[in-house]
């Protein structure tokens, strides 16, 4: 496949989608990498490509896989040696294999640039925060357009098509991690689908902006809302609004999602990848503390896991294991667990429906009491 016929390809799917109407594209980000996910088939479609000279026209990075870089988690030589195909398809389209599933730590994306990306967690997150532009793009059309360099023009390339369509009022803050989360799930549950515009939302730092876009386009199809104060230019999309729904969430709607806590087999923190204050912060609290009766799992981006080598060793010996490149959701390696007890409401989402584990909410300082309960 040439780049001609990915080309061609994108061109098609923008006469169905966009009235043919295409835009250029800085980056792209694409997912669908690991063989827990797209199996035999997927791995087919990728080695096809490959073989034909394809090859990415910008700088384009991909979503964890089903195995970690270090082998952590253990998978069976099937999935192993599918997950190996798939690297190297990619790494001969010039993919970058960062294998994170938040590449907006190292992608600087500026406001009002396009992108081809197809992580949801990452869109929001950049389309929220810094108010770059990407559509939710499925894994094989952000590959062909990462090929092509342009992408359909679809709404949320447009400064119309992001006019915020519901007024959210948050009543509770700041916002830590769970909470962030919650708020997020409980847009995405209420209104489905349009641009919130959410008033009164204190994030407590960075984890929790991660966490909140996160939930939202996991519980519902929207990739981008508005932050006041917090998302750039969110004065002049005050002014495009066209309120059309109108919600209020309490401290009361937060606190009757998060259930009480069974006891878990583990501990799972960093669903998106935990950044380096969080990681930092559980390796000073086990150091404090000592070893845990049960283990601790962060998973967390390739960059971060190289800046801390050294302290994942040590902390290996408190039961506390950190990992890179793969997560708790994609790797099937989940399924040795009966209970994971996790303050991502992504992962309660996702890990239920693909490993059949039970996942219970809360917050990161109740996860590490757990851990020593």
């Amino acid at each position: 496949m040439s780049r001609e016929y990915a080309r061609e390809m994108v061109l098609r799917i923008a006469d169905a989608v966009s009235g043919g109407e295409v835009v250029p594209v800085e980056t792209a980000h694409i997912s669908g990498v690991s063989y827990f996910t797209i199996g035999e088939y997927g791995v087919e479609f990728l080695e096809f490509l490959a073989s034909s000279g394809a090859r990415v026209s910008v700088f384009t990075t991909s979503n964890p896989a089903a195995i970690d870089l270090s082998g952590l988690l253990q998978v069976d030589e099937r999935v192993a040696e599918g997950q190996s195909r798939i690297s190297k398809a990619l790494r001969s389209m010039g993919v970058s294999i960062f294998y994170t599933c938040a590449p907006y730590e190292f992608i600087l994306t500026k406001p009002r640039t396009y992108h081809a990306w197809a992580e949801s967690n990452a869109i929001t997150y950049i389309n929220t925060f810094r108010d770059s532009w990407s559509d939710k793009n499925p894994g094989p059309l952000a590959l062909l357009g990462a090929i092509a360099g342009f992408v359909p023009k679809t709404a949320l390339y447009t400064l119309d098509g992001r006019r915020p369509t519901a007024a959210v009022e948050v009543n509770i803050g700041p916002l830590g991690p769970l909470e962030a989360g919650v708020v997020g799930a409980l847009i995405g549950e209420r209104i489905g689908s349009g641009v919130p515009y959410i008033k009164g939302a204190v994030f407590a730092d960075e984890e929790s902006r991660r966490e909140f876009a996160a939930a939202l386009s996991t519980y519902s199809a929207m990739v981008f809302a508005v932050v006041e104060g917090a998302t750039p230019n969110w004065r002049q999309y005050l002014e495009l609004a066209d309120f059309r729904d109108k919600i209020q969430i309490s401290a009361e709607d937060i606190a009757s999602y998060v259930r009480d806590v069974e006891t878990p087999d583990v501990v799972y923190i960093g669903c998106p990848f935990a950044d380096l204050e969080t990681v930092l912060q559980i390796v000073a609290e086990v150091r404090r503390r000592g070893p845990t009766k049960r283990p601790v799992y962060i998973s967390t981006s390739p960059g971060v896991y190289r800046q801390i080598q050294r302290l994942v060793e040590e902390v290996s010996g408190y039961n506390v294991k950190i990992f890179s490149g793969a997560c708790l959701v994609v790797s099937p390696y989940t399924r040795r667990f009966r209970v994971i007890a996790t303050d991502s409401l992504k992962a309660m989402f996702y890990i239920p429906k693909l490993h059949g584990v039970r996942v219970v909410p809360c917050r990161r300082e109740e996860c590490l009491e757990l851990a020593y309960a």
